[in-house]
């Protein structure tokens, strides 16, 4: 009954945060279509058999019964093959009489409303309380140094800790950064501490971007979490342990460190860690792609002004990391085995995150939101990217591409998205420990 109620649960948990990504994104069409004065017939939250709804000018607003998204129909769009057919009524006001530039409007504002639905939620976790990133309110030890940077020619070393920045206490690193941005082509003195020994230092900024200042220092990485059983447990790494280097390679952020910990594969990797004042160098295996550590991160509640800037530059981050490991996955850097999770493993994180309450919920629909945003703008039929791709090849050419041109397109992606999802259903069974054994 328990595995019953489980899998219940999930499946609920599942419909919830898909119907949500997904209904956000179809308003995104049909907003922009709205604004554009085309006619949208349908504007349905979910799929099939109409439920109820009503009707209002030309649009039969309504429910119906697969709560998995929803659709919009827009009178004279190509390639419907969901909803039923209504003809054109030839007053100009379909989608194929309109200007390319507006259809491609209407086509990326689907993945640009996932983005709003990404911000809308991360701006809610960031009011109720949520774990931001600890190293911005740590002590500020370094983690990384630029090569050939004002840092480095300072002399300045991994492991030092910043005591006082240009002769006032230096708190935590988020006050040290903001000070050196606040300094382009200004010296900057800074106490370090290296173990027993005092130092002073003092070095130019350099400009970046046009304004502001940088010397080519990054926080040490701090690790929050070892999961319990993991190879990192086993290895004995510990909880505020910094992560100097991972394959011998310097850390700017714990984002590098998926990357490094995939690309061995199942190979021993080498862990150099500041623990307190001693350094250490730890060789732990992976087990399917990870080690089981997560980035420290501290509880935070801000108020809403405060919330939206946070929201605003953690689904950059996101979205940042998404397109790095679709480049990874591209370049058969990263095993997509342990990278993709279908439908199985995110019903199972829907209900992990129902369990664990309303932030993890917003937790997942941001990231899953950010994740159908990026993959819809892949330049692949029948996805959003698809149409954008024919749409600037004919804003290029300055003509329509030849119907035969279209069908080989979108048969092409249609076969390479079908056997992406059999892969990827495959991939979730084969994870399932009471089925993995049946499968090679």
């Amino acid at each position: 009954m328990d595995a019953i109620g489980s899998f219940a649960n999930s499946t609920v948990a599942l419909i919830v945060v898909l119907g949500i990504i997904i209904f956000f994104h179809e308003s995104g069409h049909f907003l922009l279509a709205k604004a554009f004065g085309m006619r949208v017939f349908i504007f349905s939250f979910g799929f099939g058999k109409r439920l109820f709804g009503f009707k209002r000018g030309d649009t039969d607003y309504r429910v119906s019964l697969i709560p998995l998204g929803g659709y919009v129909k827009l009178e004279g769009e190509p390639d419907d093959a969901i909803t039923e057919d209504t003809a054109p009524r030839g007053d100009g006001n379909d989608f194929l009489s309109r200007a390319r530039w507006q259809r491609l409007i209407v086509y990326v504002a689907g993945p640009a409303m996932n983005a709003v639905l990404a911000v809308l939620t991360f701006t809610i976790i960031f009011m109720l309380g949520v774990g931001v990133l600890g190293v911005r309110y740590d002590v500020p030890t370094i983690g990384a140094i630029d090569p050939g940077s004002p840092a480095a020619s300072a002399g300045l070393e991994p492991g030092d800790t910043i005591t006082k920045f240009d002769g006032e206490p230096a708190e935590d690193w988020e006050q040290v950064q903001i000070g050196i941005l606040m300094r382009p082509s200004r010296d900057i003195s800074m106490e370090i501490a290296r173990g027993p020994e005092r130092l002073m230092k003092t070095m130019r900024a350099r400009v970046i971007d046009g304004k502001m200042g940088d010397i080519g220092v990054f926080p040490l990485v701090r690790i929050g979490q070892v999961t319990k059983g993991s190879p990192a447990e086993a290895a004995g790494l510990r909880v505020e342990d910094g992560l100097l280097r991972v394959a011998g390679l310097p850390l700017q952020s714990f984002a590098d460190v998926p990357a490094k910990v995939r690309a061995a594969g199942d190979k021993p990797i080498t862990f150099e860690i500041l623990r307190g004042h001693e350094r250490l160098s730890i060789d732990i295996a992976p087990k399917e792609g990870r080690v089981g550590i997560s980035e420290k991160f501290v509880i935070k509640k801000f108020g809403f002004a405060r919330a939206v800037k946070e929201a605003f530059r953690e689904t950059w981050d996101r979205t940042v990391q998404m397109v790095s490991l679709l480049k990874q996955l591209l370049t058969f850097r990263v095993a997509a085995k342990s990278a993709l999770s279908g439908p199985i493993g995110i019903a199972q994180a829907a209900g992990e995150a129902a369990r664990t309450g309303i932030v993890s919920i917003l937790f997942l629909i941001a990231l899953l939101s950010i994740s159908v945003g990026v993959l819809n703008l892949f330049p692949m039929a029948p996805l959003d990217g698809g149409h954008i791709a024919v749409l600037l090849a004919e804003m290029v050419i300055r003509r329509d591409l030849s119907e035969k041109v279209k069908i080989v397109f979108m048969n092409a992606g249609f076969v390479l998205i079908m056997a992406l999802m059999v892969f990827i259903l495959y991939s979730d069974l084969s994870k399932l420990p009471w089925l993995s054994r049946f499968l090679p």
